[in-house]
């Protein structure tokens, strides 16, 4: 019998035989898994200060609104349906609250409730819905997130968990959500083993996927981390209770080095701020368990940490008008980073950056928040380091202040990622508090659904190339990696002015070979002035070329307005004016991306250029508060494949060579 095998009967029957029954059996360290995962006697004394802070009471109250026996309607409509991805997800949720509301304010009804929910879950024969050859039950998300909620629960609730209900829940914790997860983590490790994923019969019409590479597709990136960390702290949980505690343990300590190698050697993070997210709030739980119960690895110096706490702040892009942070929403990316994450970073780092992005970046969700959110940890401002920002992944970000009214460019160039949009050479901006050149939320994950377009370079602030944009993948195995690419030919900080060149020509010539080159130039003059130049060349045949720029208008309130070479992307609290000059007679034009949907959402300025063999679109673009303000001196004067630009106190020469352009500031 192959460890494969051994694995794929989940524990239960083979391994009772040959074991005896695993919770009963006796191994070395018995009180070993008696000792809090979770509510140390710091973390419990902090859970309870930290529901009248500031930063985290709000988050508290909501949660406190909730009747005392709110599980139980949810526990009956998931029986009803059955649906794992979304009514058993809110049953979790409830419950996590729930565990957080006894801790501080018991109530009887809640901790029946509670025990209920206990006794219907653990009861289950399953808790995901992905599959191995249509029958072998795996565990991604929903089983990882069971198996945590229901470890945490155990260590709420103390003496009010019967012994009956205990054993229960850890029989149910080994057999159905750490058989699942190591299940998954095999086939990750191991895909030629795998006779086919899917969903269940349940939920197999939630997405038409190709699985046949997601093993490896998933093994690469935040998907890795759920399903690891749930297994790691069921193996600390069961050490001395459960024969196979040892090699769960051994399978998820390996699984994370393997995971963390995803991180750059700067920190940051390529699936964007939203999955590093979700991968610290799967990862960190386990690290820190296994830091205080284990200790024998060295995770401080798996990542660089304070680099990752530098990823969190130079991706924020202010506030939200609620006041909640806004982020550079990259792709699918769409949520910052909770405070607990940053905080306990900062409590093994010593790094008082970690203060001050719990308070900035913090976006209070989970009950991790409670148990690590320190308000007390030195707090200390950005240094002026974080303002002109290029990472490891060719990210750019450069900010004017860290102020709600502070302009902040985000830039994407680099390579393919999970999650990713076909955005080479998209640019985010937002000044005085508005996203004058927007990064679109919202987009499917389902090919077959309209917003999918919302993931095409049509999308985006880029260039399109005779309508067509970049190569992408087809939706069919997902929302997984492309094979576009673009690359940083020149970076320039000069503090106050900043510039770079970007070649995007790998991303577009895939859907048209006659293409030689496809740059984009961006001089970030603070605090609101910028000048795009795209340089296209075809080698044998013209083509047109468009440049789109779309304001944020998810309200309705974007007033979009082109005159001759001019135009204006207007916001209630801001304006961008911008200047059209070319060697092709490009002038600006009002469009917008074909959707069924609302489409004055999604309208755009677009920069267009009649066929031509080489281009050279220079676009000058100025922000100015309020909704009316009339634009600076604009001016643009060419001399042969020299430019020279006047925006506001800007004065430069820019000189398209056939390389990169050269930047002169005068």
């Amino acid at each position: 019998m192959t460890r494969r095998d051994m694995l794929r009967l989940g524990g239960a029957s083979l391994l009772y035989t040959m074991l005896g029954s695993p919770l009963a059996a006796a191994a070395s360290g018995a009180d070993a898994g008696a000792q809090p995962l979770f509510l140390t006697p710091d973390n419990l004394s902090r859970l309870r200060a930290n529901v009248r802070t500031p930063l985290l009471r709000p988050l508290f109250e909501t949660w406190a609104q909730a009747a005392p026996d709110a599980l139980y309607p949810l526990l009956e409509k998931f029986a009803e349906t059955q649906d794992r991805v979304r009514d058993f997800s809110a049953v979790m949720m409830q419950f996590e609250h729930d565990c957080v509301l006894h801790l501080v304010q018991p109530d009887p009804v809640r901790t029946k409730a509670l025990c209920d929910t206990i006794t219907q879950i653990a009861s289950l024969p399953y808790w995901d819905y992905f599959r191995d050859g249509g029958t072998e039950v795996l565990g991604i998300q929903r089983a990882s997130m069971v198996t945590v909620r229901f470890l945490f629960a155990r260590e709420a609730l103390g003496d009010d968990l019967p012994p009956e209900l205990e054993r229960k829940l850890m029989q149910a914790v080994a057999d159905i959500g750490c058989a699942e997860c190591a299940r998954t983590l095999y086939d990750m490790d191991h895909p030629e083993t795998v006779r086919g994923w899917s969903f269940d019969t349940i939920h197999a019409d939630f997405m038409d996927i190709d699985m046949r590479r997601w093993p490896t597709i998933l093994g690469g990136h935040n998907l890795r981390s759920a399903p690891t960390g749930a297994l790691g702290l069921g193996a600390l949980a069961l050490r001395g209770r459960d024969p196979r505690a040892e090699e769960w343990l051994e399978m998820a300590v390996g699984s994370f080095h393997q995971f963390l190698r995803g991180f750059s050697p700067d920190g940051s993070y390529f699936e964007g701020l939203s999955y590093l997210e979700y991968s610290l709030r799967t990862a960190l739980p386990f690290i820190d368990a296994h830091r205080r119960l284990i200790g024998d690895v060295d995770w401080l110096s798996e990542v660089n940490w304070d680099g990752t706490l530098d990823y969190v702040l130079y991706m924020q892009l202010g506030k939200h008008a609620d006041g909640s942070p806004d982020i550079v929403n990259f792709s699918d990316a769409r949520r910052s980073i909770f405070p607990g994450a940053v905080s306990l970073l900062g409590a093994y780092t010593g790094n008082p950056l970690a203060g001050f992005a719990a308070q900035y970046a913090g976006d209070p969700t989970w009950f991790y928040d409670f148990l690590w959110y320190r308000p007390e940890a030195p707090s200390e401002p950005p240094p002026p380091r974080l303002k002109n920002m290029r990472n490891d992944l060719n990210w750019i970000v450069c900010r004017s202040g860290w102020g709600a009214d502070d302009a902040v460019i985000a830039f994407r160039s680099g390579g393919p990622a999970n999650h990713e949009h076909a955005d080479r050479n998209h640019i985010t901006f937002k000044a005085f508090g508005e996203r004058l050149l927007n990064d679109h939320v919202g987009a499917s994950y389902d090919y077959r659904e309209p917003a999918w377009k919302l993931r095409q370079t049509e999308a985006h602030n880029a260039v399109l190339i005779d309508g067509q944009g970049q190569i992408y993948v087809d939706g069919h195995e997902g929302v997984n990696e492309s094979d576009a690419y673009a690359t940083i030919l020149q970076y320039e900080d000069h503090g106050e002015r900043v510039w770079w060149t970007s070649d995007a020509t790998a991303a577009y010539r895939p859907k048209n070979y006659h293409l030689q080159q496809v740059l984009r130039t961006v001089l970030f003059a603070k605090p609101g002035v910028l000048v795009v130049v795209d340089q296209v060349h075809f080698r044998y045949r013209p083509f047109s070329v468009d440049a789109r720029f779309y304001p944020d208008n998810a309200d309705g309130q974007a007033r979009l307005e082109v005159e001759d070479d001019r135009f204006t992307l207007t916001r209630p609290h801001a304006r961008l004016h911008g200047l059209v000059a070319s060697d092709v007679q490009a002038a600006p034009r009002l469009t917008q991306l074909d959707l069924p949907m609302a489409t004055p959402l999604f309208a755009c300025v677009e920069v267009h250029a009649p066929p031509a063999l080489r281009h050279h679109l220079i676009t000058v673009l100025a922000a100015t508060p309020g909704a009316d303000r009339a634009a600076p001196p604009m001016r643009v004067e060419r001399d042969g494949d020299r430019w020279k630009i006047r925006a506001g106190d800007l004065r430069a020469e820019i000189r398209t060579t056939s390389h990169s352009p050269e930047i002169t500031l005068l």
